[in-house]
């Protein structure tokens, strides 16, 4: 006769979870003590995945038989499941010494480890889970895991290695692979990685939005149309797992750039429930009362993002505003960490700890706002907002679009980057200053450049200078820069190496195919920024990219004294250039169309009295109008964070609101 338990083994063998489920729970009103029906009715319900449920049998099959070793590494599970890191330590501990010799055990207690942020004891773990069973390619998976987390790529992608080619068929595998691969700049076997992935799941988006950045990065357009269609198809189909960052350089289109954001908000939320933290009680304070406000930021160091708010939060310290900061990267021992953390109110690094950790800690500043300065870029910490950890919470700076998120309560903008013809597009609330909404830092002094040889530049000739990372150069831009190059034959291009070192001779395999001599693509080492500042001296026109414009860059460019040429289109990440210039009044460097960018830069640079011209009138500019000008920037921004904190107080839900 066949057991209750047999016949649900049988049953799901079929496919048939809905049936196994009903005689389990039928066979346990009959028998309530059967921990082995207990332990089988919590795998179903992990595989569902219940985890509160699956939890709860696994517990009662302990409660009768406290060392079934399956059923404390289900338990485990589970809690790993609902973000419980210490009871899930705990409880692969207690198997291990029921049932030592399972080889799941200590590679699960090495990733409950890891979870738990003790990264030494799971390394250890780790090395013992593979000393003891070296073909294991799940302890393998943990170990490149454990690596990844400790910042080194290159060990990540060596275990990574291993354990993929110890389960060759397992997509989630090969991506870790890319993914390691990439970060240690091991390009081509991060593209065949993720190849590989997308074989074995032609639907795995993720890995296609790898291939498609990593080809950029290294500026290798083969087939690149047809796998950024693809990727836009994936998008329409309403795909998972394409990072939203990196779809902002495959397509200009805002309604596109909103459904990737919006897909990946699901995700988001979705991890952030798996924190189990309770709901936020907003702070109930007086309208007067000071204004508590956070920054969430990777980029408190050496990185653009410190270099644009640096003045701002030092205007900031000089009001009645309460600021905070919080970095989720190490100090990097740089000039920007210390100025930061001088100016804030109060400053915390808080790289060490867990995303339910992290979101914990800046619920305890009791901020009013908090400001979210990564987005969806490397060093996210999305989910914590999915769990609020502020009453009003706000996009800006660091991600140029929307996150498509209902958690994101507000996006800071301004009417170029957002004109109200693309309104649509943006999941937040809009907050619009009258300015640019891009700060910068008027205290930088820009230094004499060394002499042009010394910069590997030739001694005569005009200078077109695009600094950008290489992911934003496209081919239709390269095919605009070559026709400019035709038609001025002794101009030299001046382009920064920010990319990996296969960017340089694609490029220069590019220019060779349009007729361009290739040593007129000179490439610059990155600098000390005071240094990288200098060399725009030397450049006569800055070539921005798109649809991923230049920002910060172009913000230097022209505090630097360098014109800047753009050509806007439809998204954000498109407008920032032209909203930069039209702060500062230089319209005649906006650009309507390819055909006009490039008749304008030629007419720029063949004509010495444009150039001229060109330079005096954003001399004039830097100095009269509002874009550098922080002192009035700080006055907007305050202006912006009190009318936000007024309506949350008042109990008014946000709305849209322009400040001009």
């Amino acid at each position: 006769m066949t057991t209750p338990l047999e016949l649900a083994r049988l049953r799901l063998a079929e496919g048939d979870l809905p049936r196994a489920l009903a005689g389990l729970v039928d066979a346990l009103r009959n028998t309530p003590a059967d921990p082995d029906l207990w332990r089988q009715l919590g795998l179903i319900y992990l595989a569902i995945p219940q985890a509160h449920d699956a939890l709860a049998c696994f517990q009662r099959c302990l409660n009768i038989r406290p060392d079934d070793g399956p059923a404390l590494a289900g338990a485990a599970a589970a809690c790993e499941a609902l973000a419980e890191p210490a009871t899930v330590v705990a409880l692969y501990r207690r198997a291990l010494t029921h049932a030592p010799r399972r080889r799941d055990l200590r590679p699960g207690l090495a990733a409950a480890l890891l979870q738990a942020g003790d990264i030494e004891a799971a390394s250890q773990e780790a090395d013992r889970a593979t000393g003891h069973d070296p073909d294991d390619a799940t302890a393998w998976r943990v170990r490149g895991d454990i690596a990844m987390a400790m910042k080194q790529p290159a060990a990540a992608a060596a275990a990574f290695r291993r354990a993929a080619a110890l389960a060759p068929d397992d997509s989630a595998g090969h991506y870790a692979l890319g993914l390691a691969a990439a970060g240690a700049d091991q390009i081509d076997e991060a593209i065949a990685a993720f190849t590989r992935t997308l074989d074995l799941d032609p639907t795995h988006g993720a890995a296609l939005a790898q291939i498609c950045h990593l080809k950029r990065r290294v500026c290798d357009w083969h087939d690149l149309d047809r796998l950024g269609a693809r990727l836009r198809q994936a998008v329409h189909a309403g795909r998972e797992g394409i990072t939203p960052f990196a779809f902002l350089a495959e397509t200009g289109d805002p309604a596109e750039q909103l459904a990737c954001a919006r897909l990946w908000a699901g995700q988001v939320e979705r991890d952030g429930n798996r924190l189990g933290l309770r709901p936020l009680r907003p702070p109930v304070r007086r309208e007067s009362a000071p204004i508590r406000i956070g920054f969430v930021s990777s980029g408190f160091g050496n990185h653009p993002t410190a270099l644009l708010i640096a003045e701002l939060i030092e205007r900031l310290r000089l009001t009645d505003l309460i600021t905070y900061g919080f970095a989720t990267t190490p100090d990097d021992g740089g000039a920007l960490r210390t100025r930061l953390q001088r100016a804030f109110k109060e400053f915390e690094t808080v790289d060490r700890l867990g995303l339910n950790a992290l979101a914990k800690r800046i619920r305890q500043a009791d901020l009013d706002i908090v400001f979210d300065l990564r987005g969806y870029g490397d060093g996210a910490v999305s989910p914590i907002y999915a769990q609020r950890v502020a009453p009003i919470q706000v996009n800006w700076l660091a991600y140029p679009g929307s996150q498509g998120a209902a958690f994101m309560d507000y996006l800071l903008a301004d009417r170029y980057v957002i004109p109200d013809d693309q309104r649509q597009h943006y999941a937040e609330r809009l907050l619009r200053l009258p300015q640019c909404f891009q700060p910068s830092d008027s205290t930088r002094r820009i230094p004499e450049p060394p002499p042009r040889s010394e910069c590997g530049l030739p001694e005569h000739g005009p200078v077109l200078a695009c600094f950008n990372n290489s992911y934003k150069i496209t081919p239709e831009v390269f095919d605009a820069w070559a026709r400019i190059a035709r038609a001025v034959p002794d101009a030299c291009f001046w382009m920064l190496r920010a990319g990996p070192d296969a960017m340089i001779p694609a490029l220069r395999r590019e220019a060779a195919a349009r007729d361009i001599a290739p040593e007129r693509l000179i490439f610059m080492e990155k600098l000390a920024h005071p240094e990288y500042l200098a060399r725009y001296r030397h450049a006569d026109l800055f070539l921005d990219t798109w649809p991923y414009n230049a920002h910060t860059t172009a913000s230097d460019a022209l505090w630097a004294g360098c014109p800047v040429l753009t050509l806007p289109g439809r998204a954000f990440a498109a407008r920032v250039a032209g909203s930069l210039l039209a702060t500062l009044g230089l319209h005649p460097l906006i650009a309507s169309d390819i055909d006009d960018y490039v008749a304008r830069a030629i007419a720029i640079v063949r004509f010495p009295e444009q150039r001229l011209a060109i330079r005096d009138a954003l001399e004039t500019a830097r100095r009269d109008s509002p874009l550098f000008d922080l002192r009035r920037y700080a006055n907007d921004f305050v202006d912006a964070v009190s009318w936000m904190a007024t309506r949350q107080r008042r109990g008014q839900a946000p709305i849209d609101h322009d400040f001009f």
